[in-house]
């Protein structure tokens, strides 16, 4: 970043870094540990990704200024290097405009994949759970039909 030495964090496993929702202020780059990056989906947790040392996360949220879209969670102890928003803006006006645009479709793009993705995982245990419904249902016919004479 600049010559500004960046703040480090210390996470215990199993805590959250941030939620899904919260505004993006800082973006994470992974010393040591490993993270998750969950998204609570209704009654079940989706794991996106699964971080360890030299991985960089939170940053989609300072790209395009929106709200996390996940959960970050701490799997084991994790130290992290905190690249503040400001920070990562002043570099980030630096890079070229076209590949600021290009950055800013990247993440757009990979919100949009990852609802898709996430919304066709869950159609498809919908459908599974549905199947098995029909299997026992059918399963339990045939043992209580009766025997032809």
């Amino acid at each position: 970043m600049s010559s500004q030495i960046l703040p480090r964090k210390h996470f215990r496993a199993g805590r959250a870094i941030f939620r899904k929702g919260d505004a993006g202020d800082v973006a994470y780059v992974i010393q040591s540990g490993t993270v998750e990056i969950v998204r609570p989906v209704v009654d079940q947790r989706r794991i996106i990704a699964s971080l360890a040392a030299g991985e960089i996360f939170g940053e989609m949220a300072l790209i395009d200024g929106r709200p996390r879209m996940a959960d970050a969670i701490a799997l084991t102890d994790v130290t992290v290097l905190a690249i503040p928003v400001d920070q990562f803006e002043h570099k980030l006006k630096e890079a070229d405009p076209f590949v600021r645009a290009l950055l800013r479709m990247f993440v757009k793009n990979l919100r949009v994949m990852t609802e898709k993705a996430i919304a066709a995982e869950m159609r498809m245990e919908a459908m599974s759970r549905r199947q098995a419904d029909e299997a026992v249902v059918a399963a339990v016919a045939e043992a209580v039909k009766p025997a032809a004479s």
